[in-house]
C-alpha cells in the first residue's frame, strides 16, 4: 500500500493516483503532494466517511474548508509523503496562490487540467431560485436555531452560522447533504466546532464555552474560519442565540489576519 521504494522520480501521475481510492489503499492530494492515508482514516476525527470521497484525487479544498494548515504537519505521523503530483505544484506554491490571488511561476511546466468537479444533481443539494430568495428575504436577516434547522439543502438551500453570521454554503461543493461538512453541519451553528477544528456532529450547535477563555490556537483559529467563511460566501443574516455575545475581538483578529495577508 503506498510502497514507492525503486521509485526514480518523485512526481506521481494522476492515472497513479486514482488507482489508491479504497480503504485499505488511500491516496489522496494535499496541496500538490501525494500522500498515503491509509493509516490516518481510522483516526479521522469526523470519521472514515467524511474523506472516503476523496480517496484517488485532490482533497485540498476540501481540506481547507475546515482544516488549519498545521493541521497536516500534526498529522503526519499517519500520513505518508510519497511524492509531488506530475504537474501540480507543492505547498508553498498554493499558499502564495491563496494569498496573493495570483499563480505562481512555475518551472515544471504549465498546471495540469483542471479537474471536473461537478457533482450529481442529486448530491448538490437545494439551490438558491427565486422562490427560494423571497423566502430568504423573508427572514429579514433574522434566524434562531429552530428557524436555520430548515436550511439544510434539502428542504431549502444550505445555510450555516459562524460567530453567529449566517452565511450561504449552497454553492460549494463540500457542502452537500448526504456526506462530509453538509452532513455535519447543515441548517447549523458551526463556531466552537471551527474554533476547535472538530469534525465530531456534537460540536456543532454548542454554546457552552467562553470566547475569553479560549486557548490561543482556538480563537486564531476561529478567527481564520470566520474571515474565511464570510469573504467566500454572501452573509444572509444572524443568529439570535448569539445576539449577546460579543464577537468584536474574532473580527478584529479576522481584519488583522486580511491585512497581513494570513492564510484561512
Amino acid at each position: 500500500m503506498g510502497n514507492l521504494t525503486g521509485r526514480s522520480s518523485g512526481d506521481i501521475s494522476l492515472d497513479e493516483l486514482q488507482k489508491h481510492n479504497t480503504k485499505e489503499d488511500a491516496w489522496m492530494v494535499l496541496f500538490g503532494e501525494v500522500m498515503d492515508v491509509t493509516k490516518f482514516l481510522p483516526i479521522h476525527p469526523g470519521g472514515e466517511d467524511t474523506i472516503d470521497r476523496y480517496l484517488g484525487q485532490d482533497a485540498t479544498e476540501a481540506w481547507v474548508e475546515i482544516h488549519t494548515p498545521e493541521s497536516l504537519e500534526k498529522n503526519l505521523q499517519h500520513i505518508t509523503k510519497l511524492g509531488k503530483l506530475e504537474a501540480r505544484r507543492g505547498l508553498m506554491t498554493w499558499l502564495f496562490e491563496k494569498l496573493s490571488g495570483k499563480p505562481a511561476q512555475s518551472s515544471t511546466g504549465p498546471p495540469a487540467p483542471q479537474e471536473d468537479e461537478e457533482e450529481e444533481e442529486d448530491d448538490k443539494g437545494l439551490q438558491f431560485t427565486p422562490a427560494f430568495e423571497e423566502e430568504l428575504k423573508a427572514m429579514n436577516g433574522a434566524f434562531t436555531l429552530e428557524s436555520l434547522r430548515r436550511w439544510n439543502g434539502v428542504e431549502l438551500p444550505m445555510l450555516i452560522s459562524v460567530c453567529g453570521t449566517v452565511v450561504d454554503v449552497s454553492i460549494s461543493d463540500n457542502f452537500v447533504p448526504s456526506f462530509g461538512y453538509g452532513k455535519l453541519w447543515s441548517g447549523k451553528d458551526c463556531t466552537w466546532a471551527m474554533a476547535t477544528v472538530s469534525l465530531k456532529a456534537d460540536d456543532a450547535n454548542r454554546f457552552d464555552f467562553n470566547l475569553e477563555e479560549m486557548e490561543e490556537m482556538q480563537f486564531k483559529s476561529l478567527a481564520g474560519w470566520y474571515k474565511h467563511f464570510t469573504e467566500k460566501y454572501r452573509t444572509v443574516g444572524q443568529l439570535e442565540e448569539f445576539k449577546d455575545w460579543d464577537f468584536s475581538k474574532v473580527k478584529q483578529t479576522a481584519q488583522e489576519m486580511q491585512k497581513a495577508g494570513s492564510f484561512a
